[in-house]
């Protein structure tokens, strides 16, 4: 009996210790699966969330923009960028006076490189670098989702020592749009990062990118502290002064010869990294006998064109440009 008792307690007894060690492994992944539903809530990125729907252009998917040395870029805010120079996957901007930074193609990412002078004349500087299990927003496809992380070192102006941290980005494509800025109206694709110190939310930006030109047309930021932000892009192209000496040599070159034998109305073309044209629009003479002549000078390169138009006047010399006749570029 004794035995026959003990079995039984035993039989009733393990039945009753899997449940419970079946209970207890239930509620602590069910403890994990929540947590993890929370981060993922948190940043927009959980699978459970609402399917998106897309009531925006049909545009497939785009890849990482091109850039050149003189590509330039002015927004409604005032705000002007121009590529300096290129190496490798580096691209070079100049932002506006001694303010400098360095990107990839990628300009969603935080500048790899960045220095100026503030108001109190001191030098601030910094770098950043992408962290494992980073991931790319591009190609860019409507709904991608991916996770970004990021260590960043600003450099103390006053010691020299760098002050590290590390932040992490959620982007996404939450859509497509059809937009109109004073550049032009184009099919763009709605580009979002939410920036992440911690879990501690820091910055949104939201960007507008158009295929079309390599480059957003539109750009919104949200800061937790600080004053929002918002521009648009006005107008675009290689700027003629920041192109490399080997084209602006060419454009100089183009400019003489077609104002010199070309008909007003008729379009020259220098093809090269940059492709340059030059068409004479209006000639007329001067109550002094000079003759001056008004022409177009487009450049372009990697789909994005920019337009000048210029008056220049016969000289022993050559052709002299005189004036920018006002108007949009």
């Amino acid at each position: 009996m004794c035995c026959l008792t003990a079995s039984r307690y035993a039989m009733a007894i393990f039945p009753l210790l899997a449940m419970a060690a079946t209970a207890g492994c239930q509620v602590t992944n069910t403890l994990n699966s929540f947590s993890q539903s929370l981060n993922e809530l948190n940043d927009g990125m959980s699978a459970y969330a609402t399917e998106r729907t897309n009531d925006g252009p049909d545009m497939g998917s785009a890849n990482l923009p091109k850039f050149g040395t003189g590509d330039a870029f002015v927004f409604d805010s005032g705000r002007a960028v121009y590529v300096t120079k290129t190496s490798g996957e580096k691209i070079f901007w100049n932002g506006g006076g001694d303010y400098s930074f360095v990107t990839t193609e990628d300009f969603t990412l935080p500048n790899l490189e960045w220095s100026y002078t503030d108001k109190e004349g001191q030098k601030r500087s910094g770098t950043a670098s992408l962290r494992d299990g980073s991931e790319s927003i591009w190609p860019l496809s409507f709904d991608k989702q991916v996770r970004i992380y990021t260590t960043s070192e600003n450099i103390d102006p006053e010691t020299g020592k760098p002050d590290q941290y590390q932040q992490w980005l959620s982007c996404s494509v939450p859509a497509t749009e059809t937009v109109t800025v004073e550049a032009g109206t184009f099919d763009t694709y709605i580009v979002e990062c939410a920036r992440y110190w911690q879990q501690w939310w820091m910055q949104t930006t939201k960007w507008w990118y158009a295929p079309e030109i390599g480059y957003y047309v539109k750009r919104e930021r949200n800061w937790k502290s600080g004053q929002d932000h918002s521009e648009e892009l006005i107008t675009f192209g290689p700027a003629p002064t920041k192109i490399p000496a080997a084209d602006r040599k060419r454009l100089t070159a183009l400019v003489q010869t077609t104002l010199e034998d070309t008909l007003s109305g008729k379009t020259m073309i220098s093809k090269g990294n940059i492709t340059i044209a030059v068409t004479p629009l209006k000639t007329v003479q001067t109550d002094k006998g000079a003759w001056c002549r008004t022409y177009r000078q487009s450049l372009s390169a990697h789909n994005r064109t920019s337009n000048q138009i210029k008056t220049a006047c016969r000289t022993e010399k050559g052709w002299i440009v005189e004036d920018d006749v006002a108007g949009k570029s």
